[in-house]
């Protein structure tokens, strides 16, 4: 009985094309930010993904989902200039 309530609510609750392109437009990143714009992109893939599953589809879900990604790529060109801080030599092209 537990196994077939499981197998309904994960059938119930399919999300349509478009949240997954809201959520997912930051995984994007992976092809100018490599392996941290990947990381990034994820986060807000996923961070996104349970804010609209959580709170349903929704005008508010999709901006905050926006927001979500807007922040991550923030965060991407934060965590960048972190790095060419700390690590200097790494970027210093000659």
């Amino acid at each position: 009985m537990k196994e077939e309530k499981k197998k309904n609510k994960a059938k119930s609750f399919k999300l349509p094309w478009h949240a997954h392109a809201i959520s997912g437009w930051p995984l994007a990143m992976v092809a100018f930010g490599g392996l941290i714009g990947g990381a990034c992109g994820g986060l807000a893939y996923g961070v996104s993904m349970s804010l609209i599953k959580k709170k349903g589809i929704s005008a508010t879900s999709y901006i905050l989902a926006t927001l979500i990604g807007i922040g991550c790529v923030i965060l991407y060109f934060v965590a960048i200039i972190g790095l060419a801080v700390a690590f200097p030599q790494l970027f210093n092209q000659q």
